[in-house]
Parts: structure tokens; C-alpha cells; sequence
């Protein structure tokens, strides 16, 4: 039953995102034509600030969903409607408290800027439109939360895809029509708000025995701060890494070099998203499993399985990130937008990097060891702005690359350790040898693929283009699986697509 809801969930995901990927594609090239590089480099600057202000909601939403797998388990709906009461207590509270963060932050923007052309009313407008989108996100999510927590999160992504559709849709007509930036952020403003308005609507069709009339009680209140107070650093780690960068950047070379690094990102996020999407299916699935058993084993074999498909997503997606990434930025926005090999070369690999130790964090989701995770990623985080605001001053963007780069190196490390060592209780050794093995065919899997497509003649640009495609789907999928056709995971993947098709 797991297997099916992960499977729909997951491809219902990854629809929504390659659509919202393409829409994104779209968005920039009429971004970069009607509007202008500088203004797509603020943009990209308010996309990382309004991370931050998400982080008001302090990982809410891993703890409302950890704490709801018990209860959806046991067909309580008493104690999952004193949780979402709750829940949508503190998300009010927390989206009033971002405007008012919002206006704060409004007052110092222009100390994060190197230097623009625009006055700073307009640059402060533009910034406030956007506080106002995130903050009317935040209303009626806790519903959304139960799809998720109930492994329904395939509903909650049709809905935000054909809103998102719709908004971008009325969004870039009127770059086209109007050419004003103030008016693109106010209609992409209401996308959450709206989106939650509907996952609400459907959520009391379709659970009509959860109440959520019913004043929050103190003590669900309590047993949700207990968890925040864990989750906290888990929360701030993701933001270091997601959102961090283009502010030093930002802040040291300017904004056209935040437009650079940010063509690249949008597609390494767009594919993040994807293994997000998958991997909160699967922290939904892990965590009412261990809610059902007490066999460590079967999770931790679960775990495994999920570790083997994340590097043949990872092994395939790096090596079509090495081999058409820069062909694409060419002929979508232009060969001036294109970086440096060795700047390109360090995104590689800490994509590669970041891949790979996704398993681990949604195993702690899954788990609720938020605790023991707390004085690591508060390290990294620290690791991560120290390392790469020197480095920036010192090498440029490289360093703020290798300062996430060294980050996610021992993020990866550490967690895997706590997980398989300490809660799970197997020997690590076993594991590193494994997932060396996965970096191995990887490198090879990247070699092999650029050999072949450096024999792809390069006159006509978009049938190159096609043809280096065609590699990245037959190298690194042969290879990653020919060279892991012996072990016990490949065995069960073939056997849950036979027990499926």
C-alpha cells in the first residue's frame, strides 16, 4: 500500500514540477527580454530574503506532520483536529509576525545591494509586495499539512499546479503588455493564498469527521513546541544552503552575478524540488510504517532502497546537468549568461553531494530524531556562512561555492552516521563502502557520457542539443545499472516494478 501512494504521489510530483520548471524557463527568457538582467538578479535576491523570512515558521511544518503520523495510524480524529487547531494557531501568528518582519527588512534591503539603478522606493515596494505573498501563504496550510502527514499529497500538487499554471500565465502577460515588475510580483502574490483557499475547500469534502472548530488546546500547542524547539536547526541548515549564496553574492560582486549563478540554480532547484516532492512522499509512507512495526530492519531496509533509487536519480541527473546545462543556457539566454568550468564544475559535484544525503534527511522526519541532529546543523550553518563569505572576498564565487561544497560534505557525513550507525544500529563501514561505490559509477558514468557526446558534431546547435539528450538517458541508466545488477536493492526495484506493470 506504501509502494502504490509513493508511486502516484510521486509521479503526480514530478509532473507538477517539470511543469512548473518549463513555466520557470519561460519566465526568465521573458524576464531577461521585456524586463531586463537587473531586475531578474533582484528578483533572484528576494526569492533567498523571503526564505529567510520562512524560516518564522521554524520547521512547523516537519514537527505538525511527525506528530499527526500516530493518530492518522490509529483513526484518531480527535487528537488530529486538537493538532491542526493548533497548528493553524501558530501559522496565523507566524504570518502576521512576516509582515511585520517584512517592513523591518524593507528599511535595510539597500545594505545587501552592491549597487542597482533603481531608486529605493521602488526597490522597497517591490520587496514588501513580495513579504505580503509569503505572509497570505501561511493562512489555512495546516490543512494542507494533513494531505501530506496521510500521504495525499498528490492532491494538494494538482491543485498548486493548475493555480501556478494559471498565475504565471496572467503573470507573463503582463511583463508583455505592461512591462512592470510591480505588477508581476502582486499577481504571483496571491498564488499561495489562493492555493490554500482550495486544498481548504477540498479538505472538509473530503474529511468531514476532522473538526477544526474547536479552540486549540494547550497541550497540542505544547507537544508541537516540544518538537519545534528540535527542528529549529534542521530548518535554519536548509535555509544556509538554499538561500545563503546569492545574498554574499549579492552582496560582494552584485547583481548580474546573482543573475549568472541564478540560471544555473533554477535548474539545479527545479530537479531539488523534484527529489523534495519524492521525498516528502516518502517520509509520509516511512513515518506511519515505523508507527506500525517495531522491526528497525524492514525501515532500515526501506531506508536502503530508497538510498539506491536516489543515486540512480542522482547519477542520471549530474551527468545531464555536466552535459547540457551549458548548451541550454546558450541557446535559451544567450552565452554570456554561461560560468567559468571551474565555478560549473564545483556546482556539479556539490549537487551531486546534496543528492545523495537526502535519504538521510527524511529519514530523520520520518523518525523524529530532531534532537540529535541540532548541534550539527547549527556547525554547518555557521561552516557555511564563515567559510564562504571569506572565500568570496578572497576568490570571488567559487568561494561562496566551495563553502556550501565543504557543508554538504559533512552534513552527508555526520547524518549518515547518526542514522546508520547510531539508530538503526549497522555497521557504517559497510555503508561508506557502498556509497563510495555509488561515487565511483557516477565519475565513471560522467566521463563515459562526456566522451560520447564530444563526438556529437556541434554545427547545428539544437540537433547537438537532442543527441547529447539521448546519451544522458542511455550512458549513466546503463551503467548505474549494469554495475549495481548484483545487489539486493536493484533485485527489489525490479520486483516492485514487475508486482506494479
Amino acid at each position: 500500500m506504501h509502494g502504490k501512494k509513493i508511486m502516484r504521489n510521486s509521479i503526480i510530483g514530478v509532473t507538477y514540477r517539470v511543469v512548473i520548471l518549463f513555466l520557470g524557463f519561460v519566465s526568465r527568457r521573458l524576464f531577461i527580454h521585456f524586463i531586463g538582467d537587473e531586475l531578474l538578479g533582484l528578483n533572484s535576491l528576494y526569492a533567498n530574503l523571503l526564505d529567510l523570512l520562512n524560516l518564522a515558521d521554524l520547521g512547523l511544518g516537519v514537527a505538525v506532520q511527525y506528530q499527526l503520523y500516530e493518530p492518522i495510524v490509529q483513526k484518531d480524529y480527535e487528537k488530529v483536529s486538537g493538532i491542526l487547531c493548533a497548528a493553524r494557531r501558530i501559522f496565523n501568528l507566524i504570518g502576521i509576525c512576516i509582515l511585520i518582519l517584512g517592513v523591518v527588512m524593507s528599511a535595510m534591503i539597500q545594505y545587501l545591494i552592491k549597487e542597482t539603478t533603481y531608486p529605493m522606493w521602488f526597490v522597497r515596494s517591490a520587496f514588501l509586495i513580495s513579504v505580503t505573498g509569503i505572509a497570505l501563504s501561511y493562512f489555512f496550510v495546516h490543512k494542507r499539512l494533513f494531505f501530506t502527514a496521510n500521504e495525499d499529497i498528490s492532491i494538494t500538487n494538482v491543485i498548486d499546479m493548475v493555480i501556478r499554471i494559471i498565475t504565471v500565465t496572467v503573470s507573463l502577460i503582463s511583463i508583455i503588455v505592461t512591462k512592470n515588475y510591480l505588477i508581476y510580483l502582486g499577481i504571483n502574490a496571491v498564488n499561495g493564498l489562493v492555493s490554500n483557499l482550495i486544498v481548504s475547500f477540498v479538505f472538509r469534502k473530503k474529511y468531514p469527521q476532522i473538526k477544526l472548530g474547536m479552540r486549540a488546546k494547550i497541550s497540542s500547542i505544547r507537544g508541537l513546541t516540544k518538537d519545534l524547539k528540535q527542528v529549529v536547526p534542521l530548518k535554519l541548515s536548509n535555509y544556509v544552503y538554499n538561500s545563503t549564496d546569492s545574498i554574499v553574492i549579492s552582496k560582494f560582486h552584485g547583481l548580474i552575478a546573482v543573475t549568472l549563478y541564478a540560471n544555473y540554480m533554477t535548474l539545479i532547484n527545479a530537479i531539488m524540488n523534484i527529489e523534495y516532492i519524492m521525498g516528502n512522499a516518502v517520509m509520509a509512507s516511512m513515518g506511519k510504517m515505523i508507527k506500525e512495526t517495531d522491526d528497525r530492519n524492514r525501515v532500515f531496509d526501506f531506508y536502503m532502497n530508497y538510498q539506491y533509487l536516489q543515486f540512480l536519480l542522482a547519477n542520471f541527473c549530474t551527468v545531464s546537468f555536466v552535459i547540457l546545462s551549458n548548451p541550454f543556457i546558450s541557446l535559451w539566454y544567450g552565452e554570456k549568461y554561461l560560468l567559468g568550468n571551474g565555478i560549473f564544475a564545483l556546482l556539479m559535484v556539490d549537487f551531486f553531494i546534496h543528492t545523495m544525503y537526502q535519504p538521510a534527511y527524511v529519514v530523520y522526519g520520518a523518525t523524529g530524531q530532531f534532537q540529535k541532529d541540532k548541534y550539527i546543523t547549527i556547525a554547518s550553518a555557521v561552516m557555511n556562512i564563515v567559510i564562504s563569505v571569506l572565500l568570496a572576498r578572497v576568490i570571488g564565487l567559487a568561494g561562496v561555492i566551495i563553502g556550501t561544497l565543504v557543508t554538504d560534505i559533512y552534513i552527508w557525513i555526520v547524518r549518515s552516521w547518526q542514522m546508520v550507525g547510531t539508530y538503526f544500529g549497522n555497521r557504517l563501514s559497510k555503508y561508506a563502502w557502498k556509497m563510495g561505490k555509488y561515487c565511483v559509477i557516477t565519475v565513471a558514468s560522467v566521463a563515459a557520457a562526456v566522451a560520447a557526446a564530444s563526438l556529437v558534431p556541434v554545427q547545428h546547435a539544437i540537433p547537438a542539443f537532442f543527441l547529447k539528450m539521448l546519451i544522458c538517458c542511455i550512458v549513466p541508466n546503463a551503467i548505474g545499472l549494469l554495475t549495481t545488477a548484483g545487489q539486493s536493492e536493484f533485485r527489489y526495484c525490479m520486483q516492485f516494478i514487475r508486482n506494479r506493470f
